[in-house]
């Protein structure tokens, strides 16, 4: 052992999650700015023979455990996990003559997200071209004022009130991609490991178990961020775990600090 410990706090390290009663443990995020605070509830009897009831006697216990952070790093699972819902994967594929209506400058929003648009035509199987009729956008294709498209369009006769609009075919690639559908689940509840080195004291190690939690969001989604990285504000609540209810044994988290 070292002959002097230094306690300065400046740790750093992962926080990794598996659902409870499991141990299958991920990291889903990576956590910033960490804290943890207890809820603490005070029972106080008063001195029925004082002055002003002065305080007799008190009992302070503590029912949970808060610990907040912001995620600058979050995946689908994390998403899936702070919402309460669902995660899952779809495989790349092409899709040939999806069918849409058209109107010039709006956007068509296709079934998935477009990788290459390689096909754009119409009923009488005539092909319109990409930035000339039309341009390709995240969500989908946008029709083009001045192309051969938007004159077609517009040569149409629309109802009082309608907009112009011409069923197209657009064939095109689309990615693998993470459906995540929030808010379909109740919620879980899970184990949270914190694995971390103190960069200031002793270098020491320290391992901070969890035993059982439930993650939430504690604020907004970032959606379109200007000129900062978006971080997602995580809640972890720790409460006692119902399997932990022997004397002296710690159901809420332990706590493992290495000694140098």
């Amino acid at each position: 052992m070292a002959e002097h410990m230094n306690y300065t706090q400046l740790f750093r390290g992962t926080a990794l999650v598996a659902a409870y009663p499991g141990h299958s443990y991920q990291e889903i995020f990576k956590l910033q700015d960490t804290t943890a605070e207890p809820t603490i509830n005070e029972i106080t009897i008063s001195d029925p023979t004082r002055i002003g009831l002065p305080t007799y006697d008190s009992v302070s216990t503590v029912s949970e455990i808060v610990i907040n952070g912001e995620a600058v790093d979050f995946s689908p699972q994390a998403a899936a996990v702070v919402m309460y819902g669902s995660v899952a994967n779809t495989p790349s594929g092409d899709k040939v003559d999806e069918e849409h209506d058209a109107s010039i400058d709006r956007v068509i929003v296709l079934d998935s997200i477009p990788l290459d648009v390689t096909k754009v035509s119409d009923a009488d199987d005539i092909e319109y071209f990409r930035n000339t009729d039309y341009s390709m956008t995240h969500a989908g294709i946008r029709v083009l004022p001045g192309g051969d498209l938007a004159a077609k369009i517009e040569a149409l006769i629309a109802g009082p009130g309608a907009l112009k609009s011409l069923p197209l075919k657009i064939s095109y690639s689309y990615p693998s991609v993470d459906i995540i559908k929030p808010f379909i689940e109740g919620q879980k509840y899970y184990r949270v490991v914190f694995g971390q080195i103190n960069e200031a004291g002793n270098n020491e190690r320290r391992r901070i178990r969890c035993f059982y939690c439930k993650i939430s969001l504690n604020g907004g989604i970032p959606l379109n961020q200007g000129t900062d990285f978006g971080t997602i504000p995580v809640k972890i609540s720790l409460l006692a775990d119902p399997n932990i209810d022997d004397a002296g044994e710690a159901s809420m988290w332990e706590w493992m600090v290495e000694r140098k």
